[in-house]
């Protein structure tokens, strides 16, 4: 198998490293959320045991950083949240590409890429995300890559893995086509 997997040509460049084994599978999707207060929510009869705390968008220039953006959304959303890296129990990174968590978090650690990026900011990462919180059910390799769904199937994983593990904070990172990117912190407190 590994053999085969090697031979297989780049999708979006000669001598690149995006092949259709490195790539999360592409499918049609579509999803709605609804977002509103919570008093509204419990008068509804919603949960709201799940609450959008901080959010952050950003961007980036697409080439030849096009899938970098979050990284410059998780300091301004933690800093909004109140919270630092360590805070977070949960990670939900998305992988439009096998590489792309790995350089997400290699930029998160990088003050190179702050001092280039962000104007010099401060990186965001000073030690590795333990990986037991990263990505636990798998993400957009394991589940595909919804077009028009991604941001709301990786919202509703981090919360329903919230729920299922009593968590209390968790971080979405979604980056998007031409240089964008998305960040939330969500916040589970069971009693509500």
């Amino acid at each position: 198998m590994k053999s085969k997997l090697s031979k297989l040509k780049p999708v979006f460049r000669k001598g690149g490293t995006v092949t259709a084994a490195t790539s999360s599978g592409l499918t049609d999707g579509g999803s709605a959320m609804l977002v509103m207060s919570e008093e509204k929510a419990k008068k509804l009869g919603f949960p709201t045991d799940v609450t959008v705390k901080s959010w952050h968008f950003s961007g980036i220039d697409p080439y030849p950083q096009l899938l970098l953006a979050p990284v410059l959304g998780w300091g301004p959303a933690l800093k909004k949240a109140g919270l630092s890296p360590k805070d977070i129990d949960l990670f939900e990174v998305h992988e439009a590409f096998a590489a792309q968590v790995l350089a997400t978090l290699k930029c998160l650690k990088s003050q190179e890429f702050f001092d280039k990026y962000a104007n010099g900011n401060k990186a965001v990462l000073s030690e590795d995300i333990d990986p037991s919180k990263l990505n636990v059910n798998g993400s957009s390799l394991a589940f595909g890559h919804p077009f028009a769904a991604t941001g709301g199937r990786i919202v509703t994983s981090l919360a329903n893995e919230l729920r299922r593990t009593g968590k209390r904070n968790g971080l979405v990172s979604i980056c998007a086509a031409g240089g964008l990117g998305g960040v939330a912190v969500l916040e589970h407190t069971p009693s509500k």
